[in-house]
């Protein structure tokens, strides 16, 4: 299978990619786990000096060396998580999920190049540069952003050939976007 480019929701709580399958349509790939949906969640083992990702960084670790929700703080250079003597901006744990997302999902549709990240409708600038900045980190040459409510009202539209004027209500699990969009055939 030969995907170079994929689609991907780097979200509060969960992440999520997908891609074009060769009859136009977009799939979402499991993770490792068989997961179609990741948890954003890091956890730093104290022990063996490895990052954690995904379920097993949510279900097992100590809270104190978990980090979530952490795309909440993509726009605030001060913030920072102290673990083991580093400091881990957003950006890098960001790439940590983004590159587990990469490596699990190579395993099932091959090498991916690039990608397509959605934010939040409200990301300023540089939260915006921040996810750019930690997909490039993770090994994407990063495409294009686009929002979270615009990538669901695209979807919507192509799945379900709908004209005239749609309202997407994008309930994630850390903002609550709204996308009203005006569809004219294939345009």
């Amino acid at each position: 299978m030969a995907v170079t480019h994929v689609g991907i929701d780097l979200g509060t709580t969960t992440s999520g990619l997908a891609y074009l399958r060769s009859d136009g349509n977009p799939e979402i790939v499991p993770n490792a786990d068989g997961e179609r949906l990741t948890p954003s969640v890091v956890y730093f083992d104290p022990h063996e000096n490895v990052k954690l990702v995904g379920t097993a960084a949510r279900d097992g670790g100590d809270p104190d060396r978990t980090v979530q929700l952490i795309k909440r703080h993509m726009d605030d250079p001060a913030y920072s998580v102290e673990m083991d003597g580093r400091t881990w901006t957003p950006t890098e744990i960001s790439a940590l999920i983004l590159a587990k997302l990469k490596r699990d999902c190579e395993r099932t549709i091959g090498p991916i190049e690039e990608c397509v990240l959605t934010v939040p409708a409200n990301f300023n600038e540089l939260a915006r540069r921040a996810t750019v900045a930690a997909g490039r980190i993770a090994g994407f040459k990063v495409r294009r952003i686009v929002n979270e409510p615009t990538a669901a009202a695209l979807f919507y539209a192509h799945t379900h050939g709908v004209q005239g004027r749609v309202m997407i209500y994008d309930l994630g699990g850390g903002t609550l976007d709204i996308t009203i969009l005006e569809i004219h055939g294939d345009d």
